[in-house]
């Protein structure tokens, strides 16, 4: 009975949520490469929405168990101003919800009490976060996954962009990592990348930079529930592509799809180890 508890319960609760977001801004140097760096502009709203499926995959006694996971995030950023050199941004969040699909049937929805409220974040020029403190304090609930707040959406909404001007064609290599926690859980990961500056294209009217990234890196995550610890760590491949208005110094646009190949561990109160297999797609991009 304690097994079959723990199956249902791996099955339908654990949610693991990340992707690579990308924004540029490319500005012209006498060499022909450009400098890529975030500005969003001063008195603009930029409204994004972020669609993301998951299915997660876990080999349990020779029995598959699979979830499946829908989450849409919408938010609007706009620049409050310079903090030192960094940027320093307003997030509104206009929706945040999820869907479960599992053995134990479906569950979840839009969160509670978490739209409409806001929070100011700080990023480098190269994209880097500086301050996610005041995410934290926003603070909601997930069905059957237990508490969460903002972090775990804005850590990785912005990707990390190069140090020096690049030109069309040209690579470079970024190794990332980020660390998210809250109350249930804390999660690691390190994320190395190959870069490329495949040209420009016009998207109504703007131009911009396309960018294509392959990812590849480890995940780690603890997570304390009803009694249990539960540990998954496991590698990672991944590509993304971003779409980037190259005046107007925001994405349009970022594709992105993520394999994770790993091992679920349970350490108390009983020791049980399976393996697991989490896909992940998403979509983010200007309405």
């Amino acid at each position: 009975m304690k097994k079959q508890f723990v199956k249902y319960f791996i099955a339908a609760g654990l949610i693991v949520m990340f992707s690579g977001i990308s924004n540029y801004v490319l500005s012209q140097n006498s060499g022909g490469a450009v400098k890529l760096e975030y500005n969003y502009p001063a008195g603009k709203e930029i409204r994004y929405l972020n669609s993301s499926t998951m299915t997660q995959t876990m080999d349990i006694q020779g029995q598959t168990m699979q979830s499946d996971v829908k989450s849409a995030f919408g938010c609007t950023v706009k620049s409050a101003g310079k903090q030192d050199n960094n940027l320093k941004l307003e997030i509104r969040i206009d929706t945040l919800g999820q869907t479960t699909n599992s053995p134990m049937g479906s569950s979840g929805g839009a969160m509670q009490g978490i739209t409409g409220k806001t929070c100011n974040i700080v990023i480098a020029p190269d994209g880097k976060t500086v301050d996610l403190s005041e995410a934290g304090s926003l603070v909601y609930n997930v069905e059957g996954s237990g508490e969460s707040n903002m972090t775990q959406s804005l850590s990785d909404f912005f990707q990390v962009l190069p140090a020096k001007p690049v030109k069309p064609g040209e690579t470079w290599n970024i190794t990332d990592s980020i660390t998210v926690k809250s109350s249930a859980m804390t999660m690691n990961t390190i994320d190395t990348t190959l870069n490329k500056l495949e040209g420009f294209e016009t998207v109504n009217g703007i131009e911009c930079a396309k960018i294509s990234t392959q990812h590849s890196g480890t995940m780690s995550m603890t997570v304390q529930n009803q009694g249990m610890d539960i540990y998954i760590k496991g590698p990672f491949k991944g590509t993304s592509e971003c779409l980037f208005a190259v005046k107007e110094g925001y994405f349009i646009k970022l594709t992105s799809a993520t394999k994770v190949n790993g091992k679920l561990e349970i350490t108390s109160p009983e020791a049980m180890t399976f393996p697991i297999v989490i896909e992940m797609k998403g979509v983010n991009e200007v309405k």
